[in-house]
């Protein structure tokens, strides 16, 4: 009889019943959202790292820990994405749902 094997959402959601490992996951809501975007924005482009970062004027090993989502993002690096990728980000924070990170092409003016 084989064992089905859990989904990532079943995984995240055991793993959140953990309050050290919510708490960091919260904390770290907006890195992850900016880090998707980025990826995708690269994937998009069909960037490297590399490429990215030169686009960005950043190094390489920059782009791969802003992409590593370990790391909340400065306001600076979030206007230079915005500005150098056409997206724009807007954050919320408030005391009931924490962090509310969202990361959208920007339309064209």
């Amino acid at each position: 009889m084989s064992k089905r094997l859990a989904s990532n959402a079943e995984v995240l959601e055991e793993m959140l019943r953990d309050p050290q490992f919510r708490a960091e996951w919260e904390r770290t809501a907006l890195a992850r959202v900016v880090a998707e975007a980025v990826i995708a924005y690269r994937a998009e482009h069909r960037l490297s790292q590399s490429a990215l970062a030169q686009l960005l004027g950043w190094s390489q090993p920059v782009v791969a820990r802003l992409e590593a989502a370990e790391h909340n993002p400065t306001v600076d690096t979030l206007l230079t994405v915005a500005r150098k990728l056409g997206l724009q980000t807007q954050v919320k924070v408030g005391p009931k749902t924490g962090v509310v990170a969202k990361v959208t092409k920007s339309r064209a003016a």
